[in-house]
Protein backbone atom coordinates (compact mmCIF):
# COMPACT_ATOMS: atom_id res chain seq x y z
CA UNK A 1 0.00 0.00 0.00
CA UNK A 2 3.25 2.40 0.76
CA UNK A 3 4.62 1.48 -2.65
CA UNK A 4 1.08 2.16 -4.10
CA UNK A 5 0.13 5.30 -2.48
CA UNK A 6 3.10 7.54 -4.33
CA UNK A 7 2.11 6.32 -7.72
CA UNK A 8 -1.20 7.87 -7.01
CA UNK A 9 -0.25 11.22 -5.84
CA UNK A 10 2.21 11.03 -8.85
CA UNK A 11 -0.96 10.57 -11.27
CA UNK A 12 -3.30 12.93 -9.64
CA UNK A 13 -0.22 15.82 -10.33
CA UNK A 14 0.09 14.71 -13.36
CA UNK A 15 -3.06 14.93 -14.39
CA UNK A 16 -3.91 18.45 -12.72
CA UNK A 17 -0.57 19.73 -14.96
CA UNK A 18 -2.27 18.36 -18.14
CA UNK A 19 -5.59 19.94 -17.72
CA UNK A 20 -3.84 23.48 -16.96
CA UNK A 21 -2.29 23.29 -20.15
CA UNK A 22 -4.33 22.08 -22.16
CA UNK A 23 -7.98 24.09 -20.63
CA UNK A 24 -9.46 26.58 -23.32
CA UNK A 25 -8.98 30.25 -23.30
CA UNK A 26 -12.38 31.00 -23.93
CA UNK A 27 -13.59 29.43 -20.70
CA UNK A 28 -10.84 31.75 -18.29
CA UNK A 29 -13.66 34.06 -17.37
CA UNK A 30 -17.60 34.84 -17.04
CA UNK A 31 -19.17 35.37 -20.43
CA UNK A 32 -21.96 37.69 -21.47
CA UNK A 33 -25.44 36.37 -23.06
CA UNK A 34 -23.82 35.95 -26.56
CA UNK A 35 -20.65 34.18 -25.60
CA UNK A 36 -18.61 36.93 -26.21
CA UNK A 37 -15.74 37.31 -23.75
CA UNK A 38 -16.08 40.38 -21.37
CA UNK A 39 -12.60 41.37 -20.65
CA UNK A 40 -11.53 44.25 -17.88
CA UNK A 41 -8.03 44.41 -19.22
CA UNK A 42 -7.57 47.62 -20.22
CA UNK A 43 -4.01 47.36 -20.62
CA UNK A 44 -1.36 45.94 -24.13
CA UNK A 45 -3.57 42.74 -24.89
CA UNK A 46 -5.90 45.60 -26.56
CA UNK A 47 -2.62 46.61 -28.95
CA UNK A 48 -2.60 43.09 -31.25
CA UNK A 49 -6.03 42.91 -31.43
CA UNK A 50 -8.26 44.26 -34.12
CA UNK A 51 -8.94 48.39 -33.89
CA UNK A 52 -11.97 48.33 -31.68
CA UNK A 53 -14.95 50.30 -33.08
CA UNK A 54 -15.62 54.20 -32.41
CA UNK A 55 -18.63 54.60 -30.22
CA UNK A 56 -20.88 57.66 -31.33
CA UNK A 57 -19.46 60.53 -28.77
CA UNK A 58 -15.99 59.59 -30.46
CA UNK A 59 -17.98 59.94 -34.07
CA UNK A 60 -19.13 63.36 -33.26
CA UNK A 61 -15.88 64.39 -31.77
CA UNK A 62 -14.20 63.76 -34.85
CA UNK A 63 -17.18 65.31 -36.81
CA UNK A 64 -16.66 68.58 -35.20
CA UNK A 65 -13.12 68.11 -35.67
CA UNK A 66 -13.42 67.91 -39.29
CA UNK A 67 -15.82 70.79 -39.50
CA UNK A 68 -13.40 72.92 -37.59
CA UNK A 69 -10.59 72.23 -39.59
CA UNK A 70 -12.76 72.92 -42.99
CA UNK A 71 -14.08 76.23 -41.53
CA UNK A 72 -9.90 77.10 -40.66
CA UNK A 73 -9.04 76.14 -44.73
CA UNK A 74 -12.15 78.49 -45.74
CA UNK A 75 -10.40 81.46 -43.69
CA UNK A 76 -6.95 80.88 -45.27
CA UNK A 77 -6.13 83.56 -48.11
CA UNK A 78 -6.94 82.51 -50.88
CA UNK A 79 -3.36 81.38 -52.31
CA UNK A 80 -2.42 83.54 -56.00
CA UNK A 81 -2.47 81.69 -59.28
CA UNK A 82 1.06 82.28 -59.30
CA UNK A 83 1.61 80.00 -56.42
CA UNK A 84 -0.71 77.03 -57.35
CA UNK A 85 0.21 76.41 -61.54
CA UNK A 86 3.80 76.30 -63.18
CA UNK A 87 2.47 76.60 -66.93
CA UNK A 88 0.16 78.30 -68.62
CA UNK A 89 -1.57 74.85 -69.65
CA UNK A 90 -1.52 73.69 -66.48
CA UNK A 91 -3.57 76.87 -65.45
CA UNK A 92 -5.69 76.95 -68.59
CA UNK A 93 -6.48 72.91 -67.78
CA UNK A 94 -7.44 74.19 -64.43
CA UNK A 95 -9.48 77.20 -65.24
CA UNK A 96 -11.54 75.07 -68.17
CA UNK A 97 -12.34 72.78 -65.65
CA UNK A 98 -13.39 75.76 -63.47
CA UNK A 99 -15.44 77.03 -65.70
CA UNK A 100 -18.04 73.92 -65.76
CA UNK A 101 -18.99 74.64 -62.83
CA UNK A 102 -18.43 78.32 -62.53
CA UNK A 103 -15.70 77.77 -59.36
CA UNK A 104 -15.47 81.03 -57.66
CA UNK A 105 -12.70 79.63 -55.89
CA UNK A 106 -10.47 79.75 -59.03
CA UNK A 107 -11.33 83.28 -60.02
CA UNK A 108 -10.12 84.52 -56.61
CA UNK A 109 -6.99 82.73 -57.16
CA UNK A 110 -6.59 84.89 -60.98
CA UNK A 111 -7.33 87.98 -59.31
CA UNK A 112 -4.96 90.51 -60.22
CA UNK A 113 -1.86 88.00 -60.66
CA UNK A 114 1.64 89.87 -59.78
CA UNK A 115 4.65 90.70 -62.13
CA UNK A 116 5.72 87.35 -61.31
CA UNK A 117 3.99 85.65 -63.27
CA UNK A 118 5.94 84.76 -65.94
CA UNK A 119 3.37 82.56 -67.76
CA UNK A 120 0.22 84.93 -67.76
CA UNK A 121 0.44 86.41 -70.90
CA UNK A 122 0.79 83.17 -73.11
CA UNK A 123 -2.44 81.82 -70.36
CA UNK A 124 -4.91 85.17 -71.50
CA UNK A 125 -4.16 85.04 -74.77
CA UNK A 126 -5.60 81.15 -74.66
CA UNK A 127 -8.09 82.88 -72.77
CA UNK A 128 -9.05 85.53 -75.01
CA UNK A 129 -9.20 82.48 -78.19
CA UNK A 130 -11.31 80.72 -75.77
CA UNK A 131 -13.69 83.79 -75.16
CA UNK A 132 -14.03 84.73 -78.79
CA UNK A 133 -14.59 81.57 -80.16
CA UNK A 134 -18.07 80.36 -81.97
CA UNK A 135 -17.66 76.86 -80.10
CA UNK A 136 -17.19 78.24 -76.09
CA UNK A 137 -20.93 77.60 -74.57
CA UNK A 138 -22.42 80.83 -73.28
CA UNK A 139 -21.93 80.06 -69.48
CA UNK A 140 -18.38 79.47 -70.48
CA UNK A 141 -17.80 82.48 -72.34
CA UNK A 142 -19.37 84.23 -68.89
CA UNK A 143 -16.64 82.89 -66.98
CA UNK A 144 -13.60 83.85 -69.24
CA UNK A 145 -15.36 87.26 -69.17
CA UNK A 146 -15.27 87.35 -65.95
CA UNK A 147 -11.50 85.76 -65.27
CA UNK A 148 -10.29 88.50 -67.85
CA UNK A 149 -12.00 91.54 -66.13
CA UNK A 150 -10.29 90.76 -62.56
CA UNK A 151 -7.00 90.00 -63.75
CA UNK A 152 -6.03 93.83 -63.50
CA UNK A 153 -4.87 94.22 -66.75
CA UNK A 154 -5.74 97.02 -68.60
CA UNK A 155 -5.18 95.31 -72.14
CA UNK A 156 -7.81 91.95 -71.15
CA UNK A 157 -10.33 94.52 -70.20
CA UNK A 158 -9.81 96.78 -73.11
CA UNK A 159 -11.04 92.79 -74.99
CA UNK A 160 -13.94 92.83 -73.15
CA UNK A 161 -14.73 96.18 -74.19
CA UNK A 162 -13.94 95.24 -78.17
CA UNK A 163 -15.90 91.88 -77.58
CA UNK A 164 -18.76 94.12 -76.72
CA UNK A 165 -18.44 96.29 -79.88
CA UNK A 166 -18.42 93.21 -82.13
CA UNK A 167 -20.93 90.93 -80.75
CA UNK A 168 -23.22 89.40 -82.95
CA UNK A 169 -26.17 89.04 -80.50
CA UNK A 170 -27.47 91.38 -76.97
CA UNK A 171 -27.19 88.26 -75.02
CA UNK A 172 -23.18 88.26 -75.64
CA UNK A 173 -23.22 91.66 -75.29
CA UNK A 174 -24.73 91.52 -71.58
CA UNK A 175 -21.81 88.83 -70.47
CA UNK A 176 -19.42 91.14 -71.27
CA UNK A 177 -20.30 93.98 -69.98
CA UNK A 178 -21.69 92.14 -66.85
CA UNK A 179 -18.14 90.91 -66.75
CA UNK A 180 -16.62 94.74 -67.01
CA UNK A 181 -18.81 95.39 -64.23
CA UNK A 182 -16.71 93.24 -61.70
CA UNK A 183 -12.74 95.11 -62.95
CA UNK A 184 -10.34 95.34 -60.51
CA UNK A 185 -7.25 96.87 -60.72
CA UNK A 186 -5.20 99.69 -60.26
CA UNK A 187 -5.03 103.85 -61.41
CA UNK A 188 -3.98 102.45 -64.70
CA UNK A 189 -7.56 100.60 -65.03
CA UNK A 190 -9.60 102.81 -63.51
CA UNK A 191 -8.40 105.61 -66.07
CA UNK A 192 -9.06 103.39 -69.27
CA UNK A 193 -12.27 102.57 -67.54
CA UNK A 194 -12.57 106.68 -67.58
CA UNK A 195 -12.16 107.07 -70.80
CA UNK A 196 -14.99 104.29 -71.39
CA UNK A 197 -17.58 106.14 -69.86
CA UNK A 198 -17.75 108.58 -72.56
CA UNK A 199 -18.46 105.86 -75.19
CA UNK A 200 -21.06 106.48 -77.00
CA UNK A 201 -21.97 102.68 -77.17
CA UNK A 202 -24.86 102.57 -74.48
CA UNK A 203 -24.07 99.53 -73.30
CA UNK A 204 -20.25 100.19 -72.42
CA UNK A 205 -20.54 103.19 -71.28
CA UNK A 206 -23.24 102.08 -68.46
CA UNK A 207 -20.84 99.35 -67.88
CA UNK A 208 -17.71 101.49 -67.44
CA UNK A 209 -19.98 103.41 -64.98
CA UNK A 210 -20.39 100.44 -62.75
CA UNK A 211 -17.04 98.98 -62.86
CA UNK A 212 -15.55 102.63 -61.71
CA UNK A 213 -18.04 102.71 -59.00
CA UNK A 214 -17.50 99.64 -57.62
CA UNK A 215 -13.65 100.73 -57.16
CA UNK A 216 -13.50 103.37 -54.08
CA UNK A 217 -10.70 105.48 -54.50
CA UNK A 218 -10.20 108.72 -54.74
CA UNK A 219 -9.12 109.10 -58.30
CA UNK A 220 -12.58 106.90 -59.16
CA UNK A 221 -14.88 109.39 -57.60
CA UNK A 222 -13.04 112.19 -58.82
CA UNK A 223 -14.28 110.41 -62.55
CA UNK A 224 -17.66 109.78 -61.43
CA UNK A 225 -18.50 113.26 -60.38
CA UNK A 226 -16.54 114.78 -63.76
CA UNK A 227 -18.34 112.51 -66.20
CA UNK A 228 -21.84 114.01 -64.01
CA UNK A 229 -21.26 117.20 -64.36
CA UNK A 230 -20.59 116.92 -68.09
CA UNK A 231 -23.94 114.95 -68.87
CA UNK A 232 -25.64 117.59 -67.06
CA UNK A 233 -27.80 115.47 -65.00
CA UNK A 234 -28.20 115.80 -61.47
CA UNK A 235 -29.52 112.30 -61.14
CA UNK A 236 -25.68 111.23 -62.31
CA UNK A 237 -26.83 107.60 -63.30
CA UNK A 238 -28.22 107.17 -59.21
CA UNK A 239 -31.58 106.00 -60.95
CA UNK A 240 -30.03 103.06 -62.71
CA UNK A 241 -28.11 101.67 -59.35
CA UNK A 242 -24.54 103.19 -60.65
CA UNK A 243 -22.57 106.57 -60.17
CA UNK A 244 -21.35 108.68 -57.12
CA UNK A 245 -24.88 108.42 -55.43
CA UNK A 246 -23.98 104.30 -55.02
CA UNK A 247 -20.39 105.02 -54.59
CA UNK A 248 -18.90 103.29 -51.11
CA UNK A 249 -15.62 105.35 -50.56
CA UNK A 250 -12.18 104.36 -49.10
CA UNK A 251 -10.86 106.75 -46.63
CA UNK A 252 -8.77 108.43 -49.50
CA UNK A 253 -11.56 109.52 -50.92
CA UNK A 254 -13.78 110.93 -47.85
CA UNK A 255 -12.02 114.31 -48.24
CA UNK A 256 -12.82 114.66 -51.54
CA UNK A 257 -16.36 114.07 -51.08
CA UNK A 258 -16.54 116.38 -48.49
CA UNK A 259 -15.57 119.31 -50.50
CA UNK A 260 -18.14 118.07 -52.92
CA UNK A 261 -20.76 118.72 -50.46
CA UNK A 262 -19.45 122.45 -49.54
CA UNK A 263 -20.19 123.39 -52.92
CA UNK A 264 -23.57 123.05 -52.09
CA UNK A 265 -24.64 122.42 -55.92
CA UNK A 266 -26.91 119.87 -57.76
CA UNK A 267 -24.47 117.48 -57.77
CA UNK A 268 -23.46 117.52 -53.59
CA UNK A 269 -26.69 115.33 -53.05
CA UNK A 270 -24.76 112.64 -54.37
CA UNK A 271 -22.11 112.83 -52.70
CA UNK A 272 -23.99 113.20 -49.73
CA UNK A 273 -24.75 109.42 -50.39
CA UNK A 274 -21.92 108.30 -51.12
CA UNK A 275 -20.37 109.43 -47.56
CA UNK A 276 -23.17 107.97 -45.52
CA UNK A 277 -22.29 104.69 -47.63
CA UNK A 278 -19.33 104.44 -46.05
CA UNK A 279 -20.64 103.83 -42.61
CA UNK A 280 -20.77 106.02 -39.20
CA UNK A 281 -18.03 107.81 -40.04
CA UNK A 282 -18.97 109.25 -43.09
CA UNK A 283 -22.69 109.79 -41.51
CA UNK A 284 -20.75 111.70 -39.08
CA UNK A 285 -19.33 113.76 -41.75
CA UNK A 286 -22.44 114.60 -43.34
CA UNK A 287 -24.54 115.91 -39.94
CA UNK A 288 -21.75 118.09 -39.41
CA UNK A 289 -21.31 120.02 -42.58
CA UNK A 290 -25.45 119.85 -42.75
CA UNK A 291 -25.78 121.29 -39.72
CA UNK A 292 -23.62 124.35 -40.18
CA UNK A 293 -25.56 125.25 -42.97
CA UNK A 294 -27.72 128.18 -42.40
CA UNK A 295 -30.14 127.94 -45.01
CA UNK A 296 -32.69 125.38 -44.81
CA UNK A 297 -33.47 124.79 -47.53
CA UNK A 298 -30.24 123.62 -48.79
CA UNK A 299 -29.96 121.36 -45.63
CA UNK A 300 -33.32 119.72 -46.64
CA UNK A 301 -31.75 119.35 -50.39
CA UNK A 302 -28.84 117.92 -49.23
CA UNK A 303 -30.76 115.75 -46.91
CA UNK A 304 -33.15 114.12 -49.74
CA UNK A 305 -33.23 110.82 -49.81
CA UNK A 306 -29.85 110.10 -47.74
CA UNK A 307 -32.28 107.87 -44.95
CA UNK A 308 -31.84 105.13 -47.97
CA UNK A 309 -27.98 104.66 -47.74
CA UNK A 310 -28.19 104.40 -43.89
CA UNK A 311 -27.29 101.33 -42.42
CA UNK A 312 -27.78 100.84 -39.18
CA UNK A 313 -25.78 99.35 -36.35
CA UNK A 314 -25.26 99.81 -32.60
CA UNK A 315 -22.68 102.67 -33.70
CA UNK A 316 -24.99 104.59 -35.91
CA UNK A 317 -28.02 104.20 -33.30
CA UNK A 318 -26.03 105.51 -30.54
CA UNK A 319 -24.45 108.30 -32.64
CA UNK A 320 -28.00 109.23 -34.46
CA UNK A 321 -29.83 109.54 -30.58
CA UNK A 322 -26.98 112.06 -29.47
CA UNK A 323 -27.61 113.93 -32.75
CA UNK A 324 -31.21 113.92 -32.21
CA UNK A 325 -31.08 115.20 -28.50
CA UNK A 326 -28.21 117.73 -29.76
CA UNK A 327 -29.97 121.51 -28.56
CA UNK A 328 -26.90 123.14 -30.77
CA UNK A 329 -28.02 122.19 -33.90
CA UNK A 330 -30.61 123.51 -36.70
CA UNK A 331 -33.94 121.98 -35.69
CA UNK A 332 -34.61 119.82 -38.84
CA UNK A 333 -31.21 118.23 -38.69
CA UNK A 334 -32.21 116.77 -34.96
CA UNK A 335 -35.86 116.08 -36.00
CA UNK A 336 -33.76 113.83 -39.37
CA UNK A 337 -31.58 112.50 -37.14
CA UNK A 338 -34.95 111.12 -34.77
CA UNK A 339 -36.60 109.65 -37.77
CA UNK A 340 -33.94 107.70 -38.88
CA UNK A 341 -32.78 106.76 -35.24
CA UNK A 342 -36.65 105.76 -34.75
CA UNK A 343 -36.43 103.96 -38.21
CA UNK A 344 -33.09 101.95 -36.35
CA UNK A 345 -34.98 100.29 -33.72
CA UNK A 346 -37.78 99.28 -35.63
CA UNK A 347 -34.99 97.95 -38.37
CA UNK A 348 -33.08 96.24 -35.81
CA UNK A 349 -35.67 94.71 -33.61
CA UNK A 350 -37.76 93.35 -36.59
CA UNK A 351 -34.16 91.70 -37.56
CA UNK A 352 -34.22 90.60 -34.20
CA UNK A 353 -37.51 88.90 -34.18
CA UNK A 354 -36.74 87.36 -37.21
CA UNK A 355 -33.32 86.31 -36.01
CA UNK A 356 -35.12 84.98 -32.91
CA UNK A 357 -38.04 83.05 -35.28
CA UNK A 358 -35.04 81.12 -37.35
CA UNK A 359 -34.07 79.87 -34.10
CA UNK A 360 -36.98 78.49 -32.73
CA UNK A 361 -37.29 74.79 -33.61
CA UNK A 362 -40.78 74.15 -35.17
CA UNK A 363 -41.20 70.50 -33.10
CA UNK A 364 -41.17 72.55 -29.98
CA UNK A 365 -43.91 74.74 -31.30
CA UNK A 366 -46.07 71.85 -32.22
CA UNK A 367 -45.23 70.17 -28.98
CA UNK A 368 -46.20 73.36 -27.07
CA UNK A 369 -49.42 73.37 -29.25
CA UNK A 370 -50.33 69.71 -28.44
CA UNK A 371 -49.74 70.13 -24.62
CA UNK A 372 -52.48 73.03 -24.79
CA UNK A 373 -54.58 70.95 -26.83
CA UNK A 374 -54.34 68.01 -24.24
CA UNK A 375 -55.24 70.84 -21.74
Amino acid sequence: MKKILPIIVFVIVAAAALFFVFKPKGTTGPTGSTGTQISSNTGTDNLSGPTPQANPASDDEAGSSEDLEGEDVMAEEVKSATEIYSSADQALEAVKKAAADYDDLVLEQFTRPGPECTWCDSFYASIKDLLLSSETSQEAKGYYAELLAVSGKVDNISTLIDAIKNSKNSQESDIFAEAIELATGGDDVVRFLGTQMESTNEIIQEASIAAVTNQGTRLAAELLYNQTQKAGDPDGYYSRGIGLGEFIPEPDAMPYLQELVKKQDQYSPLAVKALINSGTDGLRLVIDEVASIKNPEVRKKLLAGAEEHISYDEATQSYLDSVSKNKNIPEDVAEFAKKRFEEGEASLEEDGGEALNMSIDPSLEEGDAADKDQE
